[in-house]
């Protein structure tokens, strides 16, 4: 079942699907920059745009009112997930 969250469809949310991902609450709960590291592991193409959408989504706007001082922080978490992740493999 597709559930509704503001800018994301159903491409991303099969890409969801195939990490394990099935729900809003579990997403809300990760938070979307450790969801965008869960999924660029698997997901060849995945782009910026994705933790943007999801972040905009996860708190009801559009993707395009994510402002350049949230990226930038996006992406310091993403960088800080990724990091933690190789280390926890290593």
């Amino acid at each position: 079942m597709v559930q509704k969250i503001k800018n994301i469809g159903p491409v991303s949310w099969r890409a969801f699907h195939r990490v394990g991902l099935k729900d809003v609450e579990t997403l809300k709960r990760m938070g979307a920059s450790a969801v965008y590291v869960l999924v660029e592991e698997t997901e060849k193409n995945v782009s910026l745009n994705l933790l943007y959408a999801l972040h905009a989504g996860l708190t009801d706007r559009h993707w395009t009112e994510v402002g350049a001082q949230e990226k930038g922080r996006l992406l310091c978490e993403v960088e800080d997930l990724r990091e933690n992740r190789s280390r926890e493999k290593a």
